[in-house]
């Protein structure tokens, strides 16, 4: 198909035109808006510093003709240019201005608006908000009546403290544990001081006090601390010497903080299931007291008190003592392990003689006498009938009568270091009896010699002396039994 481009080109001309005077004609009809005036100054501003009654600015301003600020407390307040230099403080522009902003309130918020002024009469408004805070808050710490379980802590702090913590650590804590541990808060009753009492601490321990202030808005101050080592408390010195196998001389040397000591020697090996038994160290040992079968030491000269121990070589002991303090309260409890020496191949025989003296209704004396190298011996009085029956038990056992008498005697009995011609009062009168004495050596039990016998017959009785009848005669003796063991198995009535 041909086609009449002549036609064709003349058609498409009349159309751009119609075109061009449509467009032509909307141009004509636009609102004309007027040009933006865009200001080129900068403003920069730092806060410098600021106090509970005052804030210092750095304004820094470039390619202004003129500079102003202006300061309100109302943090949303927006301001024009104008409003700023009418009502505001002007300031050299092009360079770096501080401007302080004093008599402000504490815990307030302040705007700071800043405007600077072009050259084309345009503004450059800046805003820049404040927070005063409360007054700063500091404390000092002073420690006072220090002594082996605590100490006073004066804690003065500054005027507009509204409260402050306090705690205590051991020589190798730091201001982190203490922030991060158990601390007690107080309140400040401004800056009157307070008295903090630390309780239940360590003899003779060197610690830490932490103490640090708050203001009201809960700003800390600074962490204060003061070194302390507490006093030595009531304490007890123990020693013991130890040259045979059944005698242990025991010093107490008590400190001028101690009221007294309450103390016995126990073997190692079950004071601690007696301890448990009684309920306690403690309970077990003023139980002891009050039995008369432990020790009492008062003052501050050493005093020496003897024990009896059980008569066994390299056997391992212990001295527990019960401190009180001044006011004569329990205070803690000490120990002091020893044992006894070990087996002596030259130690001698061990020898004891029993004779009867005066033998009257008031009670036979019986005398017992060492032989030379013989350190003690254990004795008892049994009646010829006790005595028969603990021999029949013992054989009916497989023991000797001579070993059985001595576990016995030496449990029941008495123990003596000395000659001894001591009257046994209340025996049954026109009685048989039987007198027991079972030497030893410096080996105890491991170096007994042989058995002393002495059979005899108590005299009538004459109507006024009181009869005795427990199965091992009792009598005066002041020498302490250790705490050896928790009971002997066989006859006993």
């Amino acid at each position: 198909m041909l086609i009449n481009m002549k036609n064709f080109f003349t058609r498409f001309a009349a159309i751009a035109m119609t075109l061009v005077a449509a467009f032509s004609f909307v141009a004509c009809e636009e609102e004309k808006v007027d040009e933006v005036v865009v200001s080129d100054a900068t403003v920069d501003v730092v806060v410098k510093a600021k106090t509970s009654q005052s804030a210092t600015f750095d304004i820094t301003t470039t390619n202004a003709e003129a500079v102003a600020y202006y300061r309100t407390t109302d943090t949303k307040f927006i301001a024009t240019g104008d409003f700023v230099f009418k009502n505001g403080k002007e300031i050299a522009p092009n360079t770096t201005v501080e401007v302080s902003m004093p008599y402000l309130e504490e815990m307030s918020d302040y705007r700071l608006v800043v405007a600077a002024r072009a050259v084309n009469g345009a503004y450059t408004v800046s805003n820049t908000d404040v927070h005063v805070p409360d007054y700063e808050t500091s404390l000092s710490i002073a420690v006072n009546n220090l002594t082996y379980s605590g100490a006073d802590v004066v804690v003065t702090p500054s005027e507009h403290t509204a409260k402050f913590v306090i705690g205590i650590g051991d020589a190798n804590s730091t201001v982190a544990q203490f922030l991060a541990g158990d601390i007690e808060t107080l309140s400040a009753d401004g800056n009157a001081p307070k008295t903090v009492t630390l309780q239940n601490l360590d003899e003779n321990t060197d610690y830490i006090v932490y103490a640090q202030s708050f203001n009201r808005e809960n700003t800390g101050s600074d962490v204060v601390t003061a070194k302390i080592t507490t006093l030595e408390g009531p304490n007890v010195d123990i020693q013991v010497s130890m040259d045979n196998t059944i005698q242990a001389n025991v010093t107490y040397a008590l400190n001028d903080k101690c009221g007294a000591v309450i103390a016995l020697a126990a073997s190692a090996s079950v004071y601690y299931e007696f301890a448990e038994a009684f309920g306690g160290e403690e309970d077990l040992l003023m139980t002891y007291y009050y039995a008369d079968m432990a020790d009492l030491v008062q003052g501050t000269a050493p005093v020496t008190k003897q024990w009896a121990m059980n008569g066994e070589c390299d056997y391992e002991y212990l001295v527990a003592a019960l401190v009180l303090d001044e006011n004569m309260e329990p205070y803690k409890i000490v120990h002091k392990e020893f044992a006894s020496p070990s087996f002596d191949e030259n130690a001698p025989e061990a020898k004891v003689e029993i004779t009867l003296g005066a033998n009257t209704s008031a009670g036979p004396q019986l005398i017992y006498t060492m032989g030379e190298g013989t350190l003690g011996y254990y004795q008892s009085v049994y009646t010829l009938t006790d005595y028969e029956d603990l021999v029949a038990f013992a054989l009916s056992e497989g023991l000797t009568e001579e070993e059985y008498i001595q576990q016995y005697t030496a449990f029941y009995g008495y123990v003596m270091f000395e000659n001894d011609d001591y009257v046994w009062e209340g025996l049954a009168p026109n009685t048989d009896m039987v007198a027991v004495g079972c030497p030893f050596n410096k080996n105890g039990i491991e170096g007994y010699g042989k058995n002393a016998v002495l059979y005899f017959h108590t005299a009538p009785a004459d109507g006024t002396a009181a009869v005795t009848t427990e199965f091992v005669t009792k009598r005066e003796n002041k020498v302490k039994r250790a705490l050896s063991q928790k009971f002997f198995d066989p006859l006993k009535k």
